[in-house]
Formats: C-alpha cells, sequence, structure tokens
C-alpha cells in the first residue's frame, strides 16, 4: 500500500516522497557506566594535561614546533576532497561550505587547517556553530535546523586552552564554557560545539596531546644544552698561572719581582709571548683536554626526542650520513602518525559537520547509503600508492580477484561505469582486423624462422571466402551511423573540439613558461587556467546555443510546430543548459590543477616539465568527449523543449549503438514535468549516440 502511493507520488511530482527527518534527541541511547572526571571549577572540568603548558613549548621550543608544523602540514599536502555517490548530495555539502566561507570571511582550507593545528598540538579542537539568527533562508539553499532549531550559518574555531566541559556521572556531555582572562564565561550547548579529540583516554573528557610525553625529554635536553653553553663559555678562554720563584731557601719571589711580571703581562700585545727565566713557569689551565665530553648525551636525548614525537633526524633536517632509502624508511613513521591524524579528523568532521549539513538539506546518509559524503584526504604517500595499486592490477590480471574487489583494494566505488574505461571509450590501438583475422592461424599451419614455403609443383592455393566479409560489415556500420554523422556535421562538433584543443594547447605552453620562470603553482592557476576557463566559456556557449537552436529546429520540424527561439520558456532554460555544459569544462580544468600541482614538487627541472606535458596530455581526449556529449544533450533538450511546449508530458530514448548501458535505456520514458528531466535525456555516457522520439514509449523510469 505504501510503496503504490510513493510510486503515485513520484509520478505526479517527478521525486520520491521525503519522510520526515529523525530528531537526533529522541532516538540518542542513555549512555551507562561512570566516567572519570577531573577536576575544575565548579561542575566544568579541566584537561588532565596543562594545555598552556603546551603552547609555550610550542612557542618556546623549536623541535616542537617544527614537528608539530611538519604533521600538520603533510596532513594537508595532498589537499582533500569531499566525496559521495549522490551528486545532489555532495555538491550540496559543497554549496553550504562556500557560503558558510564567504559569511564568515574564512576561507574552507584556513579552517580546516586551523582545527587541525589544534588536534595536533593540544591533541584536541573545539569548533563553535553558529546558527542562523533569522528566518530568512540562505539564498538557493534549502535548509532546516536539524540538531538545533536554526540551521548552521557558520563554524569558528575555539582556542582549546579557554573551553572546559560539564559532564554527567555517566560521561553524557552536559556543556561547554569558554573563559578568557578578564572576560565574562560564555556557555555553549553540546549541540551548538564540536569536539576533535585526539588519544582520548576511555572515560575521560579530554584528548591527550602526543607531544605532551615528549616535554620532561625536552627540558632535559635544553638543560643539558645549556651546561654545554656555560663550560664552552668558560673554557673558551684558558686561564694562564704564573709562578714566580721556587720552593728553596734563596729562590724565593719578591714583590718587586712579582709586581715587574704583572706589568709585562697587562702591557703585553694579544699575540704576543713572554720570557721568563727558570724560576719563572707559566701553566695553562682548561686546555689540557680534560673536559667532559658531553656531545654523546646531547645526541641521546636528542634522539628521545625525536622518537617521542615520531619524527626522524633526517625529517627535522639533520641529514647526517643517512641516503635517500634510509630516509625513506624514516619517514614512514611520521606518515603513519600523519594518518592517524587525518582518520581522526575526517571521522570527526564527517560524523558532526557533514551528517547534519546532509540532514538539514534533507538527505539521510544514515539511512539511505547513496546519500553518504564521505571527507577524503589524498594520499600523501604517493610512491606507496603507486606500489598498491600495481599490486592489485597485477592480482586482478592473474585472475586472483575480481575487477570489484580490485577496485575496491585501490579505494574506489566497485560499482562504475564500464562503458567510461578507455578500452570501451577509445578502443584497441594498433591491432588491425587482418592481424585479428590471423590471429591462431600458426596452429594449423606453423611456420620455421626461415618462413612458410609451399611445396615444389603445388602451385599457392588462396581461400577466397563466398563474400566480402569485411566489406559487408563496414557498409552496414555505415548505414545505421550516417544519420549520426550528418548531425554530428551539423552541430560543429568538430569546430567546437578543435577551438578546445587550441585553446588547451595555449594553456599548456602558458604552464611551461610560468613553471620554467621559477613562479609558484598558484600563479599558473590564477593566470593560465582561470584565463582558459573563460575562453573554453565563450566557445561553450557560442557551440552550445547553436545546438540548441538547431534542436529547436528540428522539434518544429517533427511536430508541424513554431515555437520561436524567443519563447520565454525556452529562454529560461537556456541558461541551466549552458551551465550544465561548463561544469564538465571546470571538472577538467579542476583535474589538471590537482595534476600540475603534484608536478610542482618536482625538485628537476626537466622532471617537472615532463609531468606538466604529461598532465595535459593524458587529459586531452577528453576535449573531444566533452564537445561531443554536450553539444548532442543541447540539441536533445532543444527539441525535448519545442514538445514540452506545444504540451507532450514526456519523451522516450532511442537508443543506438551495443553498448549495454544504452540497452538499459531504450524506449525508457522520461517524463518533462520533473525537475531533472534535463539530466535525463541523452547521452548516457561520452560517445553515446542515443536519441529521443518526441512521443512516449510503453516502458517506465
Amino acid at each position: 500500500m505504501w510503496e503504490h502511493i510513493r510510486k503515485t507520488i513520484r509520478q505526479l511530482f517527478g521525486r520520491p516522497l521525503q519522510e520526515a527527518p529523525r530528531d537526533p534527541k529522541k532516538i540518542a541511547v542513555k549512555q551507562l557506566g561512570q566516567a572519570i572526571k577531573g577536576r575544575g571549577s565548579g561542575e566544568f572540568e579541566n584537561p588532565n594535561v596543562d594545555l598552556d603548558e603546551i603552547f609555550r613549548a610550542y612557542h618556546t621550543d623549536s623541535y616542537i614546533k617544527r614537528a608539530v608544523d611538519k604533521y600538520a602540514d603533510l596532513m594537508f599536502k595532498n589537499s582533500w576532497d569531499i566525496i559521495g555517490r549522490n551528486v545532489k548530495a555532495t555538491q550540496y555539502v559543497w554549496t553550504r561550505l562556500k557560503f558558510m566561507a564567504e559569511a564568515t570571511g574564512i576561507p574552507t582550507d584556513e579552517f580546516l587547517y586551523r582545527i587541525a593545528h589544534d588536534l595536533v598540538l593540544f591533541g584536541n579542537a573545539f569548533v563553535i556553530k553558529a546558527r542562523q539568527k533569522t528566518k530568512v533562508p540562505i539564498p538557493g539553499v534549502n535548509a532546516q535546523g536539524y540538531t538545533g532549531k536554526q540551521p548552521v550559518a557558520g563554524y569558528f574555531a575555539l582556542p582549546p586552552t579557554t573551553v572546559t566541559i560539564a559532564r554527567d556521572e555517566t560521561g553524557k556531555v552536559l556543556g561547554y564554557q569558554q573563559s578568557v582572562d578578564g572576560g565574562t564565561p560564555i556557555d555553549i550547548k553540546p549541540e551548538d560545539m564540536i569536539h576533535f579529540a585526539y588519544k582520548r583516554p576511555t572515560g575521560y573528557a579530554y584528548g591527550v596531546p602526543f607531544v605532551y610525553n615528549v616535554l620532561d625529554d625536552v627540558k632535559i635536553l635544553r638543560q643539558i644544552e645549556e651546561n654545554v653553553a656555560r663550560l664552552i663559555y668558560r673554557n673558551l678562554f684558558p686561564l694562564y698561572m704564573y709562578q714566580v720563584g721556587l720552593d728553596k731557601p734563596g729562590f724565593e719571589a719578591t714583590d718587586e719581582e712579582i709586581e715587574e711580571i704583572r706589568n709585562q703581562i697587562r702591557d703585553m700585545p694579544m699575540d704576543g709571548g713572554i720570557v721568563v727565566p727558570e724560576r719563572h713557569n707559566i701553566k695553562v689551565i682548561g686546555a689540557e683536554g680534560n673536559a667532559i665530553d658531553a656531545s654523546e648525551y646531547l645526541k641521546y636525548f636528542r634522539q628521545r626526542v625525536f622518537s617521542g614525537l615520531g619524527v626522524s633526524e633526517t625529517v627535522m633536517g639533520i641529514g647526517g650520513t643517512a641516503n635517500k632509502s634510509t630516509s625513506d624508511n624514516q619517514a614512514a613513521d611520521l606518515f603513519d602518525g600523519v594518518k592517524e591524524f587525518q582518520r581522526v579528523f575526517a571521522e570527526t568532521f564527517q560524523h558532526h559537520v557533514i551528517n547534519e549539513l546532509l540532514f538539514e538539506g534533507g538527505f539521510d546518509p544514515i539511512a539511505n547509503p547513496d546519500d553518504e559524503v564521505k571527507f577524503v584526504f589524498n594520499e600523501i604517500q604517493l610512491d606507496a600508492k603507486i606500489k598498491k595499486e600495481n599490486h592489485a592490477v597485477q592480482l586482478f590480471l592473474q585472475g586472483a580477484i575480481t575487477h570489484e574487489e580490485m577496485r575496491a583494494m585501490m579505494g574506489l566505488d566497485p560499482v562504475t561505469d564500464e562503458s567510461r574505461l578507455y578500452f570501451n571509450m577509445v578502443g584497441t590501438v594498433g591491432v588491425s582486423h587482418q592481424s585479428a583475422a590471423n590471429a591462431g592461424a600458426n596452429d594449423n599451419q606453423p611456420e620455421n624462422q626461415y618462413g612458410k614455403k609451399n611445396s615444389p609443383g603445388n602451385p599457392k592455393r588462396e581461400s577466397t571466402p563466398h563474400f566480402p566479409v569485411s566489406e559487408k560489415i563496414e557498409e552496414n556500420v555505415l548505414t545505421e551511423r550516417s544519420g549520426m554523422v550528418t548531425l554530428t556535421s551539423e552541430l560543429n562538433v568538430s569546430a567546437y573540439a578543435a577551438s578546445l584543443e587550441q585553446t588547451w594547447n595555449r594553456l599548456r605552453d602558458d604552464v611551461v613558461q610560468i613553471a620554467k620562470s621559477g613562479r609558484e603553482p598558484s600563479f599558473a592557476k590564477g593566470f593560465g587556467i582561470e584565463v582558459a576557463r573563460q575562453v573554453l566559456r565563450q566557445y561553450s556557449r557560442r557551440y552550445v546555443y547553436d545546438a540548441l537552436a538547431k534542436g529547436l529546429e528540428s522539434g518544429n520540424q517533427e511536430l508541424s510546430s513554431s515555437v520561436p527561439l524567443t519563447n520565454l520558456s525556452f529562454l529560461s532554460s537556456v541558461e541551466r543548459v549552458l551551465q550544465m555544459s561548463e561544469s564538465h569544462i571546470h571538472r577538467l580544468l579542476e583535474d589538471v590543477h590537482r595534476l600540475l600541482q603534484q608536478a610542482w614538487e618536482e625538485k628537476d627541472e626537466a622532471q617537472k616539465i615532463q609531468r606538466i606535458l604529461a598532465s595535459f596530455d593524458s587529459n586531452r581526449y577528453r576535449l573531444s568527449f566533452i564537445a561531443k556529449t554536450e553539444l548532442y544533450r543541447a540539441y536533445h533538450i532543444g527539441r525535448a523543449m519545442v514538445a514540452k511546449e506545444m504540451g507532450v508530458t514526456s519523451v522516450s530514448v532511442q537508443a543506438e549503438g551495443s553498448c549495454e548501458k544504452c540497452k538499459q535505456k531504450a524506449e525508457t520514458v522520461i517524463a518533462l514535468d520533473t525537475p531533472d528531466w534535463m539530466e535525463q535525456l541523452p547521452p548516457h555516457h561520452p560517445n553515446c549516440e542515443c536519441g529521443i522520439t518526441l512521443a512516449a514509449a510503453t516502458k517506465e523510469v
């Protein structure tokens, strides 16, 4: 019964029925057991670790500061991403974060780095939610309050040294309080605060900073260094002891003799010397090399500090005799520590930030896995990633695992559109029909190294088929594709692709010149990529608009109508179509920008240039796909617009080719009164040549 009602609503309104969001307070489970509460003022407890001491250590000790900065910087070395199966849910989260960055004046990258730095340094990071105060909705965003009455409008990071936590006996958080010297304490509700905690012991309220365990070692090391500095200062200038006279009767020194020696020493130049008789003796104290050698003590306690911080001497800039292999092995511990911080950060951010934003937007990432959106860090160990992916590919090629298992091992979605694979999009290269036909011929007629020879007296026999198979196949293919070839020419697909490739080549040359000039990658994005984006946008608008107009003309001819280009309904949809086309170019440039950021890390200039060229050449094939796909889509949208204007409520897909996805879409009905009817129209994948008929078929979506 309920499924029938849901189906009816979907037919009437074109979207599934959304259930009321769950109340997080009603579904919460009461915590059991007793918590370990720390000391504090009133009901608010302070951290078990003195975070103020951690703060002072970071700003006074170079080793701690460098290690903490290294961890935080490596977390965002290769950037981050927000991914999900549901494109609308993912785009919704991105939109909310962009609005928040604009409203708070804090860029998203800067906001995330602040949280990560506090998490690494203090083991705790606190983010307060600023909720929308007015009932005026956010422009272009449908958001309803989930954990609070009003939706979240922005996030702000708070200094961990100023925040205390109130809990009941079981450990349930009752509230937070921020207190600074000279200010009035601020009470914060639990639903308005996000607490990032690292290595939080069970039953405790706060995480433990990883630098806490090395504070004593750092103090000992600095004390030893101070004593060594004093030793150096004391023994840098040796002490000269002058002995005048002997301890024998008649050889004692007189006052005049001692005074004369004192005057000679006082008047002696810095590089001078003194000549004395046998009754005089000069000793140098502190220059015999008998002082304690503290180098081994310094080295031992320095290694203790580095071990506690999870870094090596090479990472901290002390090279010694370590080679590249040793350095890479020593850096493995550092990367493991960074990934642990990334795990804590990503899990907390996804659970408390992304999920709440999704619930506010009407998505349900808990009950509906397709609505789940994840915060992920890009791999920071590229060499290890390449080895792991190559291992997965080898297991697949040797038949040990399935294709889905291989993709799962590589961290990819096991379910994918295989029509987007290189083999299905481009096909094999360099394999002719003749070589394929001759495959296996040696099984019946083996040849030796000198070639196959006919027997003497026996003429060479040729096998002639009853009909020219290849010619018939080619003729059939040309006959079936003739309509599409004509449409490709009519829409000027080749001209659009050539314009895109010309701009692509110019962009590649500009980026190479920027790299050779020694500028930063941000300059390449601002000067090169952004300029190319505007140029490509102009090309896209011109050709896509022409394809729309030709689709409108085709629809008028098929339905014997006369819907003009100036029709208000048509004009209101043009901008949406143009934005759909530009989104593909935007994603292409973003992918190239990520590759360029990796290429810029190359120290060798020649290797950097090679990687930059490879970044452009490896994505060049996408230009022709974008040209054909978007012009075909615009053409079909133009035809469907005419049908919609003439009162036609649905169109059906006319499948072409042998693609399995296209076969599944054959005769599928697309309702023109749904919000996303444009996205449902073909092409369904690059090089898809499916069309539409302006009359509904019998198969339902």
